[in-house]
Parts: C-alpha cells; structure tokens; sequence
C-alpha cells in the first residue's frame, strides 16, 4: 500500500484534521519568530540608527538609570587645578585642534515674547558657528511648540547631527528634555536618568561619543532640578554625573543648566574633576539669566585637563528669544603627551 494513503482503520477526515493542525501550528511559529527579529531590530539594542536604507535627522538615544549611590557624605575636595605642560623642543609641532563649544537653554523654543521662536534660536545658533552644543529644555512633539521636533528641526536648520535625550514623557502631548549638535561624528550616545525625588521632574544626562579628527571625545548635556525644593536633588545628580565623568576614557566636556551659582555645592562636586571655562578662558563674572538683565550665573561649560581654553574665549552671548544667554567658548584638545 502506497505511504500516502490512509491505513486500515484510520478515518480519512482525522488524518486532514491533524494535517491541517501541523500546517497551522507552523505558520504561527513562523509569525512568532518573524515579529521578534522585528522587534529586536527596532529597539534600541538591535540595528544601529543610520543603518543602510535608514536617513535619521536626529538620533533618540537609549536610557539607563544612573547606579544606586551610598547616602552623600558632601566632603568636597579642592578644585581641580590646570595642568602646565612643557613641550619637548624635540616634539614636533602640530597644528592645535580646536573645538568650539556652545551651551544654550533653549526655553522649549517658546519665546519670551510669545509665540515659537525657534526659527531665532537655529538663527543665534548658526550665528555662533560652534562646533557643538549643548540644548537644554528641548521639546518633541508637544502641543505648546506647534508639535515640533525641535531638536530633527534644529540639526537641519544648523547643519549639525543631532541626538535626543528625552527625560519627561507625555507632556502637553510629547516629550521633554537635553539635545546636543556635533559637526562631529557621532559613534555613539547614551541617556542617563538622574536621582530625584518621587513626583518630581525626571533629569538626565545625555551622552554623546564625538569623533574629532583622530581622537574620541566625551561630551555631555545636562540640566539639573530647579528650585528651593530641587536643591538636595541637584547634589545628588552631581554627585551621579561626577561618577560618570570620573570612569570616561576620554578627553570630557560638561555643559549645562546647573541651577547652581559657582560657590554652589553641586559645582564644587563637579569642579573636583573638571576645570571651568568661565574661569579660566573668559572675563567678568559671565551672568547668563534672567537674559534681559542677567544677575545669575547657572550655566556653565566645564572640561578636563585634556582641554585648555582659549584666552578670553569664553563669553555670554544675548539671546532674543530664550530667557537664557549662551555660554560660547574655544577649547584646546591638547596632543596626547608632552607634545
């Protein structure tokens, strides 16, 4: 009896039933498999953005929560101080690799004087010709800003790559928080959730690993809580961002809105590691709100010994739009070594 027919005994009906169950079983798993590979692809850790058939105008990156700390202690060490390094006559000389930094908060790109100003704010940022930028107050897709993408709008407006680090969701129909615009590459960039307490707004620390020229480079974007109840939040999101600067391989940049004035104890945590741009590349006391008639300094850009500003570099720039100034400067990339 030929293999394909039915055995004696055996209902032919049974037989198509069972037949059609495997088939069914099969194909689901199929699907099954099919949907995962999809979703592995699309999240955050599957492709990377910018894969081939893919043209992002501005990269959301992944977020973390910063690792649980022990209570603070607050003993704060001396600032770090500037290294002097003599070159070796037998070096050869290279031409200096300079990187100009700008940090703005950009008021969600809502001007003081009403309506959306972003148009001004890609304006004073092209104006500045910086290199790259810190964004603060950044907004997609909310209802207040048109529904705009601020941070897609501001890469093409400049001409910059832009990555997102989104910290609060579902805000007035979108979504909140830090940008930065390199004219470098960007290999790499990453989110950080900082401390805060229950019912409060959610911080971050945005991330973004530069390519500059030959060299990597590790460049932050932050605003810490505000307020008189956002004051023992600030010391613990400084005492997180100190932790994660003190582990970074590479020559670090820090720029935000601190919410902190310089003898502040959130910026004397994070002056234990990094120099002040302020300090030592600009003058006057570099008051950057209200932007009107600034009597405050809050925002700040701040390096390691791998950087040395340019004299009087360092400057507040006016805003017409923001209720912030900027902060510009020009940093040195010192040769690796004593050369």
């Amino acid at each position: 009896m030929p293999d394909d027919q039915p055995q004696q005994g055996e209902p032919l009906l049974d037989r198509s039933w069972r037949s059609a169950w495997i088939a069914g079983v099969v194909v689901l798993g199929l699907v099954a498999v099919l949907a995962v590979a999809v979703w592995v692809l699309g999240s955050p850790g599957g492709a990377p953005s910018g894969s081939p058939g893919t043209s992002p105008t501005v990269v959301t990156a992944p977020t973390s929560s910063a690792p649980t700390a022990r209570p603070p202690h607050h003993r704060v060490r001396d600032p770090l101080q500037p290294v002097k390094i003599h070159r070796d006559p037998g070096c050869p000389i290279r031409p200096p690799q300079i990187i100009r930094v700008m940090q703005f908060n950009i008021h969600a790109g809502v001007s003081r004087y009403g309506g959306v100003g972003l148009a001004r704010i890609a304006e004073e940022i092209r104006a500045a010709h910086p290199d790259v930028v810190s964004l603060n107050e950044v907004d997609s897709g909310t209802i207040r800003s048109g529904h705009v993408d601020e941070a897609a709008y501001l890469g093409r407006a400049t001409g910059l790559r832009a990555v997102y680090g989104p910290n609060l969701f579902g805000y007035d129909g979108g979504r909140f928080g830090n940008a930065i615009l390199s004219r470098y590459p960007i290999r790499e960039s990453h989110n950080t959730r900082l401390p805060r307490r229950p019912h409060s707004e959610p911080r971050g620390l945005l991330a973004a690993t530069l390519r500059v020229g030959n060299r990597t480079v590790s460049f932050y974007s932050v605003h810490l809580s505000q307020g008189g109840r956002g004051a023992p939040q600030r010391v613990r999101q400084a005492e997180a961002i100190a932790r994660v600067i003190r582990t970074s391989p590479h020559p670090t940049i820090l720029s935000g809105d601190l919410n902190s004035r310089p003898g502040d104890l959130p910026v004397r945590i994070l002056r234990q590691y990094l120099l002040d741009a302020q300090e030592y590349g600009g003058r006057g006391p570099g008051l950057t709100v209200p932007e009107a008639d600034p009597h405050s300094r809050i925002d700040y850009i701040l390096y390691d010994n791998h950087f040395a500003p340019v004299r009087d570099s360092t400057q507040v720039l006016p805003s017409g739009s923001s209720d912030h100034r900027a902060v510009w400067t020009e940093l040195v990339l010192r040769a690796p070594g004593q050369c």
